[in-house]
């Protein structure tokens, strides 16, 4: 027993020792290093995708709202040029006759009234 407590406290066993703790400390400090840029790598490229899917919305947006508001302008100058044309045609016919105009519509009223039903149910 007396000889395993000899080894226990060799000294150049306890360096061995502490040179296989040291190279254990910074092999896995290497590997927190390593993992710390892959994260970053990872948050830096979702970062930059997410920013990139912002942008591609908002000029989807401004395309949408672009596309709505020249076809509000459109039918915008659809009805000015429809209430012009209404103007001038009255002013024509105003200037033809003297007298106001009125419009009259006429339509065909369908020949044979619709059937009565004769059948009693009971």
């Amino acid at each position: 027993m007396s000889e395993e407590k000899q080894s226990e406290n060799d000294p150049e066993r306890t360096l061995l020792t502490l040179d296989q703790l040291s190279q254990t400390i910074e092999v896995m400090t290497n590997v927190v290093n390593r993992l710390r840029q892959h994260l970053s790598e990872q948050l830096k490229a979702q970062a930059e995708a997410q920013q990139v899917a912002r942008e591609e919305a908002l000029r989807d947006i401004e395309a949408e709202v672009a596309a709505q508001e020249a076809a509000e302008a459109a039918a915008a100058a659809d009805e000015q040029q429809d209430a012009q044309i209404a103007s001038e045609n009255t002013q024509q016919i105003e200037n033809k006759d003297g007298n106001e105009s009125f419009v009259v519509e006429i339509r065909q009223q369908d020949a044979t009234p619709p059937r009565k039903n004769n059948k009693t149910l009971h």
